[in-house]
Protein backbone atom coordinates (compact mmCIF):
# COMPACT_ATOMS: atom_id res chain seq x y z
CA UNK A 1 0.00 0.00 0.00
CA UNK A 2 1.58 2.96 -1.00
CA UNK A 3 1.64 6.28 1.23
CA UNK A 4 -1.03 8.28 -1.22
CA UNK A 5 -3.40 5.06 -0.53
CA UNK A 6 -2.92 5.40 3.17
CA UNK A 7 -3.37 9.29 3.29
CA UNK A 8 -6.80 8.68 1.26
CA UNK A 9 -7.97 6.43 3.90
CA UNK A 10 -6.71 8.33 6.72
CA UNK A 11 -8.57 11.34 5.30
CA UNK A 12 -12.05 9.41 4.36
CA UNK A 13 -12.18 8.33 8.14
CA UNK A 14 -11.35 4.38 7.24
CA UNK A 15 -8.91 4.10 10.24
CA UNK A 16 -10.82 1.03 11.82
CA UNK A 17 -9.94 -0.95 8.44
CA UNK A 18 -6.45 -0.13 8.80
CA UNK A 19 -6.12 -0.35 12.48
CA UNK A 20 -5.21 -4.21 12.51
CA UNK A 21 -2.81 -3.45 9.45
CA UNK A 22 -0.93 -0.81 11.63
CA UNK A 23 -1.05 -2.95 15.43
CA UNK A 24 0.22 -6.36 14.20
CA UNK A 25 3.98 -4.93 13.01
CA UNK A 26 3.78 -3.16 16.76
CA UNK A 27 2.57 -6.13 18.80
CA UNK A 28 5.67 -7.76 17.11
CA UNK A 29 8.10 -6.28 17.71
CA UNK A 30 9.99 -7.07 21.04
CA UNK A 31 9.42 -5.31 24.54
CA UNK A 32 12.98 -4.39 26.51
CA UNK A 33 12.83 -6.72 29.65
CA UNK A 34 13.63 -4.87 32.69
CA UNK A 35 16.92 -6.03 34.02
CA UNK A 36 16.51 -9.15 36.96
CA UNK A 37 17.02 -8.48 40.18
CA UNK A 38 19.94 -9.15 41.91
CA UNK A 39 19.38 -12.57 43.97
CA UNK A 40 21.10 -11.71 47.78
CA UNK A 41 21.50 -15.54 48.63
CA UNK A 42 20.63 -18.90 47.39
CA UNK A 43 17.49 -19.82 46.81
CA UNK A 44 15.48 -21.26 50.77
CA UNK A 45 13.03 -23.70 49.95
CA UNK A 46 10.82 -22.87 52.89
CA UNK A 47 9.97 -19.62 54.39
CA UNK A 48 11.84 -18.77 57.09
CA UNK A 49 11.26 -20.43 60.77
CA UNK A 50 9.69 -22.82 58.59
CA UNK A 51 10.15 -26.78 59.73
CA UNK A 52 13.47 -27.98 57.45
CA UNK A 53 12.93 -31.12 55.53
CA UNK A 54 13.91 -34.60 56.87
CA UNK A 55 17.19 -35.68 57.06
CA UNK A 56 17.55 -38.79 55.02
CA UNK A 57 17.11 -41.44 56.55
CA UNK A 58 15.10 -40.31 59.63
CA UNK A 59 11.33 -41.48 60.00
CA UNK A 60 9.23 -39.34 58.89
CA UNK A 61 6.81 -38.19 61.31
CA UNK A 62 2.81 -39.66 61.30
CA UNK A 63 0.27 -37.18 60.37
CA UNK A 64 -3.28 -37.80 60.44
CA UNK A 65 -5.67 -37.60 57.90
CA UNK A 66 -6.56 -34.32 56.78
CA UNK A 67 -10.62 -34.77 56.98
CA UNK A 68 -12.79 -31.87 56.29
CA UNK A 69 -16.47 -33.76 57.13
CA UNK A 70 -16.65 -36.31 59.02
CA UNK A 71 -17.74 -39.36 57.36
CA UNK A 72 -21.07 -41.00 57.99
CA UNK A 73 -21.38 -43.31 60.49
CA UNK A 74 -22.02 -47.33 58.46
CA UNK A 75 -23.54 -50.34 59.78
CA UNK A 76 -22.37 -53.75 59.00
CA UNK A 77 -26.08 -55.10 58.51
CA UNK A 78 -25.57 -58.26 57.39
CA UNK A 79 -22.40 -60.95 57.90
CA UNK A 80 -22.36 -64.24 56.09
CA UNK A 81 -19.62 -66.80 55.04
CA UNK A 82 -21.56 -68.17 51.76
CA UNK A 83 -21.20 -66.51 48.12
CA UNK A 84 -22.90 -62.96 47.45
CA UNK A 85 -24.59 -64.83 44.27
CA UNK A 86 -26.38 -66.56 46.91
CA UNK A 87 -27.73 -64.53 48.87
CA UNK A 88 -30.37 -63.52 46.68
CA UNK A 89 -33.23 -63.03 43.84
CA UNK A 90 -31.11 -61.05 41.21
CA UNK A 91 -33.24 -57.96 39.78
CA UNK A 92 -33.17 -57.41 36.69
CA UNK A 93 -34.81 -54.36 35.88
CA UNK A 94 -33.83 -52.74 39.02
CA UNK A 95 -30.18 -53.54 38.20
CA UNK A 96 -31.26 -51.71 34.79
CA UNK A 97 -32.90 -48.78 36.65
CA UNK A 98 -29.59 -48.77 39.06
CA UNK A 99 -27.42 -48.28 36.00
CA UNK A 100 -29.48 -45.63 34.76
CA UNK A 101 -29.54 -43.76 38.59
CA UNK A 102 -33.71 -44.79 39.09
CA UNK A 103 -32.81 -46.82 41.47
CA UNK A 104 -30.20 -46.65 44.50
CA UNK A 105 -28.76 -46.17 47.83
CA UNK A 106 -29.21 -42.63 49.42
CA UNK A 107 -26.23 -42.86 50.74
CA UNK A 108 -23.65 -45.47 49.46
CA UNK A 109 -22.40 -48.09 51.80
CA UNK A 110 -24.48 -46.46 54.61
CA UNK A 111 -25.45 -50.18 55.55
CA UNK A 112 -22.91 -53.01 54.51
CA UNK A 113 -23.58 -56.64 53.48
CA UNK A 114 -20.57 -59.00 53.78
CA UNK A 115 -20.36 -62.15 51.94
CA UNK A 116 -17.22 -63.92 52.32
CA UNK A 117 -14.81 -61.36 50.97
CA UNK A 118 -17.51 -59.05 48.89
CA UNK A 119 -18.93 -55.71 50.61
CA UNK A 120 -22.49 -54.92 48.95
CA UNK A 121 -24.22 -51.61 49.80
CA UNK A 122 -27.63 -52.28 51.95
CA UNK A 123 -31.05 -50.47 51.38
CA UNK A 124 -34.69 -51.59 52.17
CA UNK A 125 -37.65 -51.90 51.00
CA UNK A 126 -39.30 -49.73 53.27
CA UNK A 127 -36.94 -46.78 52.18
CA UNK A 128 -34.60 -46.64 54.63
CA UNK A 129 -31.57 -45.04 52.45
CA UNK A 130 -33.62 -46.25 49.10
CA UNK A 131 -33.55 -44.13 46.20
CA UNK A 132 -37.18 -44.49 44.50
CA UNK A 133 -38.89 -41.98 42.34
CA UNK A 134 -40.49 -45.30 40.62
CA UNK A 135 -41.94 -46.88 43.70
CA UNK A 136 -40.61 -50.36 42.29
CA UNK A 137 -39.68 -51.44 45.49
CA UNK A 138 -40.98 -54.06 47.83
CA UNK A 139 -41.44 -53.31 50.98
CA UNK A 140 -41.23 -56.36 52.61
CA UNK A 141 -37.58 -56.92 50.89
CA UNK A 142 -33.83 -55.92 51.52
CA UNK A 143 -31.72 -54.44 48.69
CA UNK A 144 -28.17 -55.45 48.49
CA UNK A 145 -26.28 -53.26 45.64
CA UNK A 146 -23.50 -54.29 44.06
CA UNK A 147 -20.95 -51.58 42.24
CA UNK A 148 -23.98 -49.39 43.36
CA UNK A 149 -22.31 -46.21 42.15
CA UNK A 150 -21.40 -47.54 38.17
CA UNK A 151 -23.06 -48.06 35.08
CA UNK A 152 -22.60 -51.72 36.55
CA UNK A 153 -24.85 -52.03 39.11
CA UNK A 154 -26.47 -55.31 40.09
CA UNK A 155 -29.22 -55.56 42.29
CA UNK A 156 -30.60 -58.57 44.59
CA UNK A 157 -33.61 -58.99 46.53
CA UNK A 158 -33.61 -61.01 49.74
CA UNK A 159 -36.77 -61.50 52.17
CA UNK A 160 -36.76 -59.12 55.39
CA UNK A 161 -36.84 -61.60 58.25
CA UNK A 162 -37.53 -58.74 60.80
CA UNK A 163 -40.97 -59.39 62.55
CA UNK A 164 -41.93 -55.63 62.25
CA UNK A 165 -41.49 -55.09 58.91
CA UNK A 166 -42.65 -58.79 57.48
CA UNK A 167 -44.96 -60.76 59.94
CA UNK A 168 -45.31 -63.61 57.31
CA UNK A 169 -41.63 -63.75 57.18
CA UNK A 170 -41.57 -63.84 61.21
CA UNK A 171 -44.40 -65.85 62.26
CA UNK A 172 -42.15 -69.23 62.34
CA UNK A 173 -40.49 -67.97 65.32
CA UNK A 174 -43.23 -66.14 66.76
CA UNK A 175 -45.86 -68.13 69.14
CA UNK A 176 -49.24 -69.58 67.66
CA UNK A 177 -51.01 -66.46 68.66
CA UNK A 178 -49.32 -64.12 66.13
CA UNK A 179 -48.20 -62.13 69.84
CA UNK A 180 -44.90 -61.92 71.29
CA UNK A 181 -43.96 -63.52 74.33
CA UNK A 182 -43.41 -61.65 77.57
CA UNK A 183 -40.45 -62.89 79.91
Amino acid sequence: MSGFDLWHRLAAGRLAALMPALLLPALLLPVPMAAAPALAGPLERTEPGHMAPPQPGADLPFASPIVQFALPPQWMTIRSKEDWRKAGTFEKELSKDCAALRFGEITPMRFRAYFNGQVMGVAFGHGLNLHDPGKKADPKKIYLFRNGDSAGCTVQSMDNKDPRVNPAAGQAATPAGGGFKKY
